[in-house]
């Protein structure tokens, strides 16, 4: 911490020196960059080492990683429910609805139906645990001054996801599922970094990359339906394999195996479906604020609780409508906050305390709504819309982010 308070005051004492080379009134301003880095998390640790709080960059880039890898993808099922008729001989059509765009209900799909589809997400991030992205305020040394030097961090984070899904109804009572995640992440990094009467720099960096993101199977086995097929009881298991780039913000790097259950209800026009699960990490992601001795502290972040709800309602034979609601909670993760240190870290600068935006103890908690539609185009085509509207959360937020998808049963 000391060390990096040093650069950075040498880094604007040196800018100032420099200032008769400059323009009028621009003599105590200089920008450094954009500074080249391997990996999106270089991008982000390159930014913010000289900031005086150099385990920023790790925990922006960790917090990342994790909602875009964590994310739910949706539903990888078809909208078409069938079930073999013995009576006419032929597989007939369960279910008035199409299902839900991210909450998996119970019907499936039907032996030999085989379905295909694709869901795009395009997500511009706004705030980290409440504090928001473009004024990050992740260093503030005080002194006899109230403000001697002040680091903050203007970020600009954007991800777009394409989701490729397809699914087979191996039995009557059996579908598998295959969704692959192809996702763009882009990183835009503005340090600036001031100390009143002497200057300001500003460390420029971003980056973007392009890729797989964590590949999922999915199987549904229901083990109760009701006399008509219209409701009924489903396990659920999800293996999300560690095919995304960690250093890329694509994924986390552990295998996650999802166990739980799903429940439906139909009646006339309206079905209503819930979920409920728990995943299992094959190890923890670790989470450090980087600080020396005893400022540090380590977080394990593991395992997640799943859960959601949806209602549908059939406007008409060719049109759904519904609204989920979707929570998500990962233990011992850890959130954002503002911590003081009043120690004298370095009298001959006048520096005796510091304000560091740092993990400290909490859950990462987040609660979605998302409306919806989907139209039949045609055949067995469907075209979806939705928003994802988050109610709370802890972590990494994008306030709306709009879905299109589009599903195909043969």
């Amino acid at each position: 911490m000391l060390r990096c308070r040093l650069a950075l005051h040498c880094i604007i004492s040196l800018m100032v020196l420099l200032g008769d080379s400059l323009p009028a009134g621009a003599q105590q301003t200089a920008v450094f960059g954009p500074i080249s880095a391997e990996s999106l998390t270089g991008v982000l640790r390159e930014v913010t080492v000289p900031s005086g709080n150099p385990g920023i960059g790790d925990v922006i880039s960790v917090l990342t990683g994790l909602e875009v890898a964590t994310a739910p993808l949706g539903s990888p099922s078809g909208g078409f429910v069938y079930s073999y008729d013995e009576g006419v001989g032929a597989p007939l059509r369960r279910s008035g609805t199409f299902g839900p765009q991210f909450v998996e209900r119970a019907l499936t799909t039907g032996r030999g139906t085989t379905s295909f589809g694709l869901n795009v997400f395009n997500a511009t991030y706004d705030t980290l645990s409440d504090y928001p992205l473009n004024n990050l305020r992740v260093a503030t040394f005080r002194g006899p001054q109230p403000v001697i030097s002040s680091s903050t961090l203007n970020l600009r984070l954007r991800s777009m996801t394409a989701a490729l899904f397809g699914s087979v109804g191996v039995t009557d009572n059996f579908d598998v599922a295959v969704a692959v995640p192809i996702i763009r992440v882009g990183v835009n990094a503005r340090m600036v970094q001031e100390e009143p009467g002497v200057g300001t720099a500003v460390l420029l960096s971003d980056g973007f990359s392009t890729g797989l993101g964590d590949v999922a199977v999915v199987g549904k086995y229901r083990f109760w339906r009701n006399r008509d097929e219209r409701s009924g009881l489903a396990a659920l298991v999800t293996l999300r394999m560690p095919t995304g780039n960690e250093d890329d913000l694509r994924g986390i790097g552990a295998w996650r195996t999802m166990v739980g259950l799903a429940a439906s209800a139909e009646l006339g026009r309206l079905a209503v479906h819930a979920n409920g699960g728990y995943e299992f990490w094959s190890e923890s992601v670790t989470l450090s604020n980087n600080q020396p001795g005893p400022f540090d502290e380590v977080w394990g972040l593991a395992d997640q609780v799943q859960y959601g709800g949806a209602v549908e309602v059939e406007v008409r034979p060719t049109l759904t409508f519904t609204v989920e609601a979707m929570g998500r909670l990962v233990r011992d993760s850890g959130r954002l906050d503002t911590v003081s240190f009043n120690t004298q870290f370095s009298p001959e600068l006048g520096v005796d305390g510091v304000d560091l935006l740092q993990v400290t103890s909490g859950h990462l908690r987040k609660f979605v709504l998302v409306p919806g539609v989907k139209w039949n185009l045609g055949g067995n085509r469907l075209l979806s819309f939705g928003l994802r509207m988050a109610q709370a959360d802890t972590g990494l937020r994008d306030t709306l982010t709009p879905l299109v998808g589009f599903n195909w049963t043969l």
